[in-house]
């Protein structure tokens, strides 16, 4: 999701009104309530609100230094995807195109900046949170984690996540998924995976995949 953004902004032109607002709308549409299921800073957002509510409390009891250093982490990633979600509305207010343009070169390189502490973090939670967990607590005990802060998404936003987390994985990835899947899930939720993986997967990797699931 983030590269796909990066590459939208580096590319847009900010002096063309009506692609800007619309670049702007995915950016950070309705980010001031964090409920629109496509606004990509929305779901950066939540992503600190998921671990915050139902991991790290677990997590701080053999983790507690680390876990208070996360948490600051994402109040400044916090802090910056306001500050952009500000600057998406003040360029979307200027009249002259010659303006959007300035305004839209300093927001490419605010998101940059924002993106690559993100990046950052997340490398760090890959090498620091993840082989703390696994040491200290069972599969199904993650398993149960990861159930709950699925269990309390809207339906639309679990769609939306799944709509850049499906083509992002490689075969072998998305045919374990899709295999768990077939075994847990209700019929229609797979169908509607199957759908977007269709929709949204390389048609080449999706074929490949549903000959290895047997879909």
């Amino acid at each position: 999701m983030i590269y796909g953004l990066s590459g939208r902004l580096q590319t847009n032109d900010f002096a063309d009104a009506a692609g800007t607002k619309a670049l702007i709308t995915d950016l950070e549409n309705d980010f001031a309530v964090a409920r629109s299921a496509g606004c990509a800073l929305c779901i950066l957002a939540h992503h600190a609100v998921d671990e915050e509510s139902v991991i790290f409390p677990t997590v701080a009891r053999v983790g507690n230094e680390l876990i208070t250093e996360l948490i600051s982490e994402h109040h400044d990633l916090t802090r910056r995807e306001l500050e952009i979600a500000k600057a998406g509305h003040e360029l979307l207010s200027m009249g002259s195109a010659e303006d959007r343009v300035r305004a839209g070169a300093q927001l490419n390189l605010a998101a940059n900046q924002l993106f690559g502490a993100y990046i950052t973090h997340m490398n760090r939670e890959e090498v620091e949170l993840v082989p703390l967990m696994q040491e200290n607590f069972s599969d199904p005990e993650m398993a149960a984690m990861q159930g709950k802060i699925i269990g309390q998404m809207p339906p639309d936003r679990v769609f939306a996540i799944l709509g850049w987390m499906l083509p992002s994985l490689n075969a072998t990835e998305l045919s374990r998924l899709l295999s768990s899947l077939k075994s847990a899930a209700p019929p229609p939720f797979m169908k509607a995976v199957s759908d977007l993986c269709a929709a949204r997967v390389d048609s080449a990797r999706w074929d490949a995949v549903k000959l290895r699931v047997g879909l």
